[in-house]
């Protein structure tokens, strides 16, 4: 069996894998604010050992947002973690005694799309996770694409706005400041605050702001909702756009927490979209991740070949 670890900004999921992608074993930890490099890879290493004590794991691998070195195993930076050069495959594979490897999260997502989900029919696909931020992988002909140094598919940085905010990457107006989860959290916010008797405010008030707070008022016929979703779905549809443009794919897959929206997500999105290339939300929804980082290994070999 294999071992699939999925490092999120928000919480850290760990999956079983067998060898038919079926997750016999899940579990998760919460992402502490705050937390040190050294806890948070304590904590990390410690669940792999707890489970690969319960599982005959062979090989593991790890997922994460940022910036990753494959061939060494580190993480270089991730901007929502607190990761700085740091040896992610080496603190786990320490720990368990157990062949390990690291990629970015979005990566291991396509790669999980790949086997076992809408890639499983096609030849060429771009994988867009849409959580914390905006993360994606490629696919071509069949292989994930991992560029010359293994980091290629950083799309969340590209800029959508030259003069626009500055990221945590060093470099402004990227796209996961206007189109990931956290941008449509601020976004929502920011409305609620500026009109206080809407179904919006409302909403907030009673359940604080998530990724689907905007959604779920929209639903209830909420006008000022509506208007900060069409300008949150403008901004994810100038991405992918531009993807659709450069890559020309079979499909483009759609994961992250707000994939979960479905239709809501994705009607008013291709309609913005108005593109012959079909989008489409991701099969394994938020299982990719796991399922892909276990796979990681395999998926290296053959992208080498």
């Amino acid at each position: 069996m294999l071992l699939g670890v999925d490092i999120g900004g928000t919480s850290v999921k760990f999956g079983v894998v067998d060898e038919k992608f079926n997750i016999v074993h899940r579990s998760n930890l919460r992402t502490e604010k705050g937390i040190s490099e050294k806890d948070f890879l304590a904590a990390v290493a410690a669940e792999c050992a707890a489970i690969a004590k319960e599982y005959p794991i062979e090989r593991i691998g790890a997922g994460s947002p940022g910036y990753v070195d494959m061939d060494a195993g580190v993480i270089k930076m991730a901007v929502n973690l607190p990761f700085k050069d740091t040896p992610v495959a080496k603190c786990i594979s320490d720990a368990t005694g157990i062949p390990t490897v690291v990629g970015n999260d979005a990566t291991c997502a396509a790669i999980g799309e790949l086997y076992a989900g809408l890639g499983a029919g096609v030849r060429n696909m771009v994988f867009v996770t849409i959580g914390t931020g905006i993360g994606g992988g490629i696919v071509i002909d069949r292989k994930i694409y991992l560029g010359t140094r293994g980091d290629a598919g950083e799309i969340g940085h590209i800029c959508v706005n030259v003069d626009g905010e500055q990221c945590g990457c060093g470099r402004r107006g990227c796209w996961e400041l206007y189109a990931s989860v956290t941008a449509l959290k601020k976004r929502t916010a920011r409305a609620a605050k500026a009109h206080p008797n809407s179904i919006l405010a409302r909403q907030v008030e009673q359940e604080g702001v998530s990724g689907r707070t905007a959604f779920n008022a929209a639903r209830m016929g909420c006008k000022v909702a509506q208007l900060v979703l069409d300008r949150y779905l403008d901004y994810l549809a100038v991405g992918i756009g531009n993807l659709i443009c450069i890559f020309r794919p079979d499909v483009v897959a759609l994961g992250g927490g707000l994939s979960g929206e479905g239709d809501g997500l994705l009607k008013p999105l291709c309609a913005k979209l108005q593109s012959d290339i079909p989008v489409e939300i991701s099969k394994l929804k938020n299982d990719a991740g796991m399922i892909g980082a276990a796979m990681l290994h395999r998926s290296i070999e053959e992208a080498k070949k």
